[in-house]
């Protein structure tokens, strides 16, 4: 990842894989999905979500300039 912390991205603690998202964000996302989480799979659910950004995060390092989404909207198929 950039320097620079991506807009929205206020969440994520550290850069360097410690802890990624903390269990309060983690409990929020939880609730926010109506998925009850037991407190002590809190912990657990926090670093699986820290996982994945650590995973998506490499894609923010990827030079996309020159690639096209694989799916473009055209009004005609309104």
């Amino acid at each position: 990842m950039s320097s620079e912390q991506a807009p929205g991205r206020s969440y994520i603690r550290s850069a360097q894989g410690t802890e990624l998202i903390s269990p309060e964000v983690a409990k929020l996302l939880a609730r926010l999905a109506g998925i009850s989480v037991p407190d002590e799979d809190v912990a657990l659910l926090a670093a699986a979500l820290g996982s994945q950004l650590t995973s998506i995060a490499m894609l923010d390092q990827l030079d996309l300039t020159d690639v096209n989404p694989a799916v473009e909207f055209d009004a005609r198929w309104s």
